[in-house]
């Protein structure tokens, strides 16, 4: 009966579907609240009523009927009263208006978060209602003041604001799982009814009116402040949009001295009126603000809930945004390729950067077939090139050369512009873009072999193909640009926490391996270079600065330090994450469980077929490149036998000397980044001295001398293996119809009778002693705010 019944409704539904049944529009409501009642009574678990017409994409995108967190369209009793108290005709006072000013900063900074309009601004009733008073801005005519010569002023220019914000995002350099794409159908902020110059002279209006108000009610004195930070982030949002800045450059210096005013009256504001930006305003005026409106827009409404920010948190949320807006000036003032990839290497690794900076650095480096506003694409990929491999490639021109830079430009240009997303879709993009880059490399290579033939065009074909011969410039870039990228792709993995620490002494073994392949190939194109025939000419490219033969090998050197450096950090924490696993304390999750189940699946997982398994996994996108040589997983295992013939403690030893050469390679190297770069050094400064701290503590303990570090790590790998099969074979015995007393008894024998089991229980006690006093209470961190890719080991 109850299917029946489905169907009927589904035949009714259908019938009245045929009428233009419309969310909006339709008054022929079917009531279906009892029949969903009753067959949600009669269904057993597994059960499922459904008409035909109901499809898996329907099942996929529909909300969960009753569930606050889901059903935007679900008004309990309170929302009902809520939404009957608003009236557009109520007459404010100051304090209202400041709640509301406020609690739009709260919606305008929550969407600036990668909410959607639809959970933030457009929750306001006066944005999205139809009729607006007709006294906006006119003293002489209104009753309402406070709404109509300041609430609406600060409103208008607050839609002005998103406006330009809206145009930024139209660009498409966010990505569609950042809700701030939603709302386009809607979208109004009053755009035809003011423009530019009249928001700005509503907001002399309001001004005007907030100066007579000064000492009469309070809150006067905080909305003349949001006025003049509205003015000021308005005026800095029009200047820095790319258009304008493409017509009139000085629009830059206008922009950032708007920044700066405004950073330092928001600071003024957040200082004199923290009290009242800490504490939690109740709903001073009800009806304002519909948080189910976005029931009205069912096809636009996204599914997962934002919870809306405090006000404290809008504020900290603008001073953030204020503050990363300056880098589009350090960004357009940048002029070699060199500091490019540290200033968006540095700008990936920032804490959750905002979409609406995100898109602007991405639409202000690129946009419209140029680079930085002005200067074309592929002056832009001859410059890198020539910046690495000075004025050797000086009058190289033709289509095919123009064909290659053409590619090259774009997989550079979209590597920048990934740069500028966040963190997972750095990293999944990063490991796409490698196949590209190999291929882009094995061109660059037919491509030099071209060169070298046309340059000498009586040498032996032979000659062209040797890289005695050949120096191989644009492939040695392609190659360069590459392992920079496989660099940032493994390492983001210790950002994002995609690796277990048990992963990491092979994640750290195999970028030792990236940044020592990196390290050879910068020396080889040093060596290419010669210092014999280096030219103080500058060509002029597309920057102020020119390119000599004698700045390209000094960037080379700076690239040959920088990974000398990486290659020495990656290698210490190699070895201590190594004799951390050793010691079993960075263990996988299979060898925590006790039950005879879980020892299996362990012994399992611990065998070399499984672990093989996994580390082709983990570096499938590295092992399809034709350069470098991958690590395989038996050269892999090959090292770390070699580091097993090593005592443990003396791991920890070793590592404390690398890090020091780290840090004496930083200190030689420090003068070369003082123009490109710095953020970078100082950043790799904290990660090298805080290991080296931590490092230097454990030493001097007498944890070093234990007999737990004493042992090689071949032996504690015997010692666990030990351990497993002992507590296999107990749950065998246990399981067994002996008592538990002959179990006891059969288990001191076999004790007695294996020295090793001995041996491997003692072990296993000073490991623990160590881990209980804390000696050996391992943890890693990375600082957000420093340097994120590479952790910091704690003792």
């Amino acid at each position: 009966s109850i299917l029946k019944m489905a169907d009927e409704a589904d035949a009714e539904l259908a019938q009245l579907a045929t009428h233009k049944l419309d969310m909006e529009e339709c008054d022929d409501w079917l009531d279906i609240t009892s029949l969903v009642k009753t067959g949600a009574q009669t269904l057993a678990s597994g059960e499922l009523i459904k008409p035909e017409s109901l499809t898996l994409l329907d099942a996929m995108t529909s909300i969960q009927v009753m569930d606050s967190r889901l059903d935007m369209g679900m008004l309990s009793d309170s929302d009902m009263a809520e939404i009957a108290q608003w009236d557009i005709d109520r007459t404010l006072s100051l304090t209202d208006t400041l709640w509301i000013v406020d609690r739009m900063l709260c919606c305008e900074m929550t969407w600036h978060n990668s909410a959607s309009l639809l959970q933030t601004i457009y929750t306001c009733n006066y944005y999205i209602t139809d009729d607006l008073p007709p006294a906006i801005g006119q003293a002489e005519a209104t009753s309402n003041k406070e709404r109509d010569l300041v609430l609406y002023p600060l409103l208008v220019a607050t839609g002005l604001c998103c406006r330009q914000v809206w145009h930024e995002y139209s660009r498409e350099n966010v990505y569609a799982e950042e809700d701030v794409l939603l709302g386009l159908a809607v979208l109004r902020f009053f755009e035809d009814q003011y423009s530019l110059a009249d928001t700005m002279r509503l907001l002399d209006v309001a001004q005007a009116y907030l100066e007579t108000r000064l000492g009469e009610e309070e809150g006067a004195a905080m909305l003349l402040a949001h006025v003049s930070m509205r003015r000021r982030w308005l005026a800095a949002l029009v200047c820095l949009s790319v258009e304008y800045l493409s017509e009139d450059p000085s629009a830059l210096d206008r922009s950032m001295t708007e920044l700066e005013a405004l950073a330092a009256e928001h600071q003024a504001y957040r200082s004199t009126y923290a009290e009242h930006i800490g504490q939690a305003a109740d709903n001073i005026v009800p009806g304002v603000f519909d948080a189910k409106c976005m029931r009205k827009f069912p096809s636009l409404a996204p599914i997962k809930p934002k919870e809306m920010l405090k006000l404290s948190e809008a504020h900290a949320t603008l001073a953030r945004l204020v503050s990363g807006l300056s880098l589009v000036r350090k960004l357009l003032r940048i002029e070699s390729v060199e500091s490019l990839v540290h200033f968006f290497q540095g700008v990936s690794r920032q804490a959750e950067p905002l979409p609406y900076l995100r898109s602007l650095l991405i639409s202000v480096f690129a946009s419209d077939g140029h680079v930085q506003l002005t200067q074309p694409l592929l002056e832009f990929v001859r410059r890198s090139i020539r910046e690495l491999c000075g004025t050797k490639l000086m009058g190289e021109e033709g289509d095919r050369i123009d064909l290659f830079y053409q590619e090259a430009a774009r997989m550079l240009v979209d590597w920048f512009r990934t740069l500028c997303q966040n963190a997972p879709r750095q990293r999944r993009i990063a490991l796409k873009y490698l196949a590209g880059w190999d291929s882009l490399q094995g061109e660059a290579e037919q491509l030099d072999i071209w060169l070298y033939t046309q340059r000498q065009p009586n040498a032996p074909s032979a000659e062209a193909s040797d890289p005695a011969f050949n120096p191989f410039w644009i492939s040695s870039w392609a190659y360069h640009m590459k392992l920079v990228l496989m660099g940032g792709a493994l390492m983001t993995g210790i950002r994002l926490d995609v690796y277990l620490a048990y992963e990491f002494p092979q994640i750290f073994c195999y970028v030792t391996q990236v940044f020592e392949s990196h390290a050879s190939h910068l020396t080889r194109m040093l060596e290419m270079s010669g210092s014999n025939e280096l030219h103080e000419e500058k060509h002029r490219l597309w920057t102020r600065q020119g390119v000599s033969d004698i700045e390209s090998r000094a960037q080379l050197e700076r690239w040959l330090s920088v990974a000398v450096v990486q290659k020495e950090l990656a290698t210490a924490l190699w070895l201590v994450s190594h004799a951390c696993e050793r010691l079993g304390v960075f263990r996988p999750p299979w060898a925590k469980g006790r039950s005879k189940l879980a020892l299996e699946v362990c012994r399992t997982q611990e065998s070399e077929v499984s672990q093989n398994s996994r580390y082709a996994l983990r570096f499938r996108a590295f092992s399809r490149l034709n350069s470098p040589t991958p690590l395989t997983f038996d050269g892999w295992m090959t090292t770390k036998r070699q580091l097993d013939e090593y005592p443990i403690s003396d791991l920890f030893v070793h590592a404390a000397r690398i890090l020091t050469d780290a840090k004496t390679g930083l200190d030689k190297c420090r003068r070369g980044f003082e123009h490109t770069g710095e953020e970078f050094i100082r950043a790799m400064y904290y990660v090298v001295l805080a290991n080296s701290v931590a490092l230097a503590k454990l030493l001097k303990s007498d944890a070093v001398k234990s007999r737990a570090m004493a042992v090689s790590g071949a032996d504690a790998v015997a010692f666990r293996e030990t351990l497993l099969n002992e507590a296999l074979a107990q749950t065998d015995s246990t399981s067994s119809d002996m008592t538990k007393a002959k179990a006891k008894r059969e288990k001191k024998k076999r004790a007695a009778r294996n020295e090793a089991a001995a041996r491997a229980h003692e072990w296993q006690a000073d490991v623990d002693q160590l881990v209980s006093s804390g000696t050996l209470n391992v943890s890693w961190t990375t600082a957000a705010d420093r340097h994120p890719d590479w952790p910091v080991f704690t003792f």
